[in-house]
């Protein structure tokens, strides 16, 4: 019985020791770094955040530890705002030893694999771009057509060729590596002589079609370096019209890419809500609202909390009706005298403001008398504005209009009447203003004065275009 006591005593005592242990052990020396504070920091989608902190020893030695593990990835040591290098996390224990005077190049590594192929990598681009740029200086002292120019040139050529090489061979030899599909992922297509028949888009057209070539979706690793996050937005801001419609077909095509990789799903749907809940570009609510409700309220994913399921369901049902495109909801409210109700709908005009303002608001105190001035110049070219009193009380804006002498259509609550165009129109501030078509149709909306002026002169234009037109053709 003594002889099972002690065993369970020891092994209870191993266990607690082996607890204690650091989960995760970074060693770092760098040759005659001085003495400071280093930091350890990860990628994360768009971000880079800290996640250990040690001293530099008088040895250049830094030792980064913690009970957790570190997910597999890209990291950095940082020097306060600098960057010292960046490393690949693919084992928990990780030696890392360099020096001062090229830090890339006199790496050494111990532990997992990923580095080794990582540096490697790192090394041989910085030897390449090294004679490169010596060739490239050497070019400044010849003239363009001139065969000392023409034959450096080769060698630069010379010397692309070999990294392609170079690079295809890492991929054929370490295929699946995180540093094989970090450099797929950070590679833009290359695009080739466009055929004889083909047209001016060919370049562009090729281009975003084979943008994701060889992109590792199934790599979760790729979301904890920046190559993943900068990629989509590259798509979507540089490939993609930046039009509601084809920002639709684009989020769509990415998210239809990583819809197998949990991590990556759950990152990019969240990223692209967020973005386009937040954005300021008129009619991006209505890729906000296309996400919410194709893939959080129709899917209802785990991972994301009932009640943020909701604020989110209720944000997005009081955008869609407001929607460019669709038609503005009614208004129904008092006029001045509080005697009559009068409606949106029933306002004849080729083009009408609705304009929801407040006597009190300062912004509302600016732009109304400009929004007076731009009506008297356009009210006979077809326009209405249907004006609405946000208060309750309404002295101060029955005071305003007259001051003001606001000859558009005013109307407001009145008496016990109380409209809900606050909660059909999403009215948390104001000025809200929105231009619609004869239809009542959304064509723009939240905007300043002087925006609704250059899109009232827009659509009136082309209104008088077109009726010229008719009249050249009737002649």
């Amino acid at each position: 019985m003594h002889t099972l006591k002690s065993f369970l005593l020891t092994t209870i005592g191993a266990l607690i020791s082996l607890s204690a242990y650091s989960q995760y052990e970074i060693e770092v020396k760098i040759k005659d770094f001085p003495d400071t504070t280093a930091y350890l920091s990860y990628f994360y989608g768009k971000g880079q955040f800290y996640k250990d902190t040690a001293e530099v020893n008088p040895k250049g030695e830094i030792i980064f530890s913690g009970k957790d593990t570190l997910e597999h990835g890209m990291y950095s040591v940082l020097v306060g705002n600098s960057k010292i290098f960046d490393f690949l996390v693919d084992a928990q224990e990780l030696s890392l030893e360099t020096d001062t005077s090229d830090v890339v190049g006199n790496m050494k590594i111990k532990g997992g694999k990923e580095n080794q192929i990582f540096f490697d990598y790192m090394k041989y681009l910085s030897t390449k771009n090294a004679e490169v740029e010596k060739y490239r200086n050497e070019l400044s002292s010849y003239q363009q057509n001139s065969s000392e120019y023409k034959a450096i040139q080769e060698q630069v050529n010379t010397i692309n060729g070999q990294v392609k090489e170079y690079i295809t061979q890492l991929h054929r030899d370490h295929q699946g590596s995180l540093t094989s599909n970090f450099i797929y992922a950070i590679e833009y297509p290359t695009v080739p002589e466009a055929p004889a028949e083909a047209d001016s888009t060919f370049g562009y057209r090729y281009f975003k079609a084979h943008f994701f070539d060889n992109f590792a979706f199934d790599d979760a690793r790729l979301l904890r370096t920046a190559a993943f996050h900068d990629k989509t937005k590259y798509y979507l801001d540089k490939l993609t019209r930046q039009q509601p419609d084809s920002i639709i077909e684009a989020v769509d095509y990415i998210l239809a890419k990583v819809k197998n990789n949990p991590p990556l799903y759950k990152y990019t749907l969240s990223d692209l809500t967020s973005r386009y809940e937040r954005s300021q570009v008129m009619g991006m609510d209505a890729v906000f609202v296309h996400l919410a409700k194709n893939y959080f309220m129709k899917d209802k994913p785990e991972w994301f909390a009932k009640k943020n399921l909701e604020k989110l369901a209720e944000r997005a049902n009081a955008l869609d009706p407001l929607l460019l495109g669709k038609k503005a909801p009614n208004i129904i409210v008092k006029d001045t005298a509080m005697k009559k109700f009068i409606q949106l709908y029933d306002v004849k005009a080729k083009y009408t403001v609705v304009y929801i303002w407040s006597p009190d608001c300062g912004h509302c105190k600016k732009a109304t008398p400009k929004l007076k001035e731009v009506y008297d110049r356009v009210k006979d070219r077809g326009v209405e504005v249907f004006a609405v009193g946000s208060e309750f009380e309404n002295e101060a804006w029955i005071e305003f209009i007259n001051t003001h002498d606001l000859n558009w259509i005013n109307g407001s609550d009145g008496g016990d009447f109380k409209s809900n165009f606050r909660t059909l129109y999403d009215v948390y501030s104001t000025p809200q203003t929105y231009l619609l078509d004869k239809d009542k149709k959304i064509l723009s909306k939240k905007m300043s004065v002087e925006s609704l002026e250059n899109m009232l002169e827009y659509y009136l234009n082309k209104e008088d275009e077109k009726a010229d037109n008719a009249k050249m053709k009737s002649k």
